[in-house]
């Protein structure tokens, strides 16, 4: 199950944003959008999909307590009592009426319905839902919607979508809806942080395996915005260049948000730091962290910038490589560069970041 879950959990966001982005895609006109071509048991097989992945976690729990009962019993109770198998419970039946919904080819507001309960489900089954219920709920439901559409808008129009027509139309829209999607990600992102980790304890939280990865998500952010930014103004270019075709940036800005649904695939498997000191006491530090600083993480964890060449070297290489993403882009250079580079900001700042610090 150590590389199970989150591998679950990445496929599991990755189908609620293919069949997000595909519902969502439905209320926009002809007009505004590229033609995409989506196979029907594409669909069938998503909603199926996403009722497998949220069962993972549950099968987690089920696992932990089996010890003590049986496995009947174990099931009924976790279904019964946590959050987690209430949830499974909820996005399973959602999950089997938007199948019958897509296969019926039902109304496409039916369908947005049985979506938004799902999603709401994997709201309530947080874990910070259950730290606070309201907030945490909210918080959550809102990041993992936006994320969603964001992510499955991108993931069907840079690879299912045929021809070059309406570009134009679509990133005259899409454009400032990425913006709203993204201060509704970051902000809701914020509160849902913040009620993990406790703002002074950021920085301790990098000495755990979820800090690693909390670190990695919020490093590929960047590339992201950047990927981002040049595509708002491939908006412009493809109105003064009607045969200009930006599909190949689109691409890589769905890459890299791949890879921001990766780190928080292992995320959701680890646990949250919501005091360092002591879950470095009960479940060890990060080994990754402890081999690159060169010791041992010890309790109390302190946090110390420790300027090194090799660390500011790295920084403004990093850098560098931000620049030659919009440098590949004003050159005419390939996609596949800057997603590259991209990839590279990513590794040279986190090893910067890790090469500067000492707990």
């Amino acid at each position: 199950m150590t590389v199970l879950l989150p591998l679950s959990h990445l496929i599991n966001y990755l189908l609620f944003a293919f069949l997000a982005g595909h519902i969502a895609l439905k209320f926009v006109s002809e007009e505004k959008k590229p033609k995409t071509a989506v196979p029907k048991p594409a669909l069938l097989l998503s909603a199926l999909g996403i009722m497998i992945c949220t069962f993972m976690p549950v099968l987690e729990v089920i696992r932990y307590f089996a010890d003590n009962s049986g496995f009947t019993s174990v099931l009924l109770s976790v279904i019964t009592d946590f959050q987690v198998g209430r949830a499974f419970l909820a996005t399973g039946f959602s999950g089997a009426l938007l199948w019958l919904t897509i296969q019926l080819r039902g109304s496409k507001y039916l369908e947005a319905f049985w979506m938004l309960i799902m999603i709401a489900a994997q709201g309530y089954a947080s874990h910070v839902a259950s730290l606070s219920f309201w907030t945490g709920f909210a918080s959550h439901s809102v990041h993992f919607l936006m994320i969603s559409l964001w992510g499955g808008i991108l993931l069907h129009i840079s690879f299912f979508a045929k021809g070059e027509k309406n570009w134009q139309a679509f990133l005259r829209w899409f454009t400032p809806f990425a913006i709203l999607s993204l201060v509704l990600i970051i902000s809701s992102g914020l509160v849902l942080m913040f009620k993990i980790v406790e703002p002074r304890e950021y920085f301790m939280s990098w000495a755990l395996p979820y800090g690693q990865m909390l670190l990695l998500k919020h490093i590929s952010i960047i590339p992201v915005l950047a990927i981002a930014f040049i595509n708002g103004f491939l908006a412009k270019k493809a109105e003064r260049e009607k045969a200009f075709n930006p599909v190949s940036w689109v691409k890589a800005e769905t890459i890299l948000l791949l890879a921001v649904f990766s780190f928080t695939a292992v995320m959701g498997t680890l646990s949250p730091p919501h005091d360092p000191d002591i879950t470095v006491t009960t479940e060890g530090a990060s080994k990754w962290a402890s081999f690159l600083i060169g010791k041992e993480i010890a309790v109390p964890i302190s946090v110390h910038l420790n300027i090194s060449y090799q660390g500011v070297f790295l920084f403004l290489i990093s850098f560098l490589f931000l620049a030659m993403i919009m440098e590949s882009f004003r050159k005419k250079a390939s996609a596949l560069l800057g997603l590259l580079f991209g990839l590279c900001f990513i590794a040279s700042i986190y090893f910067g970041i890790m090469l500067d610090i000492t707990f």
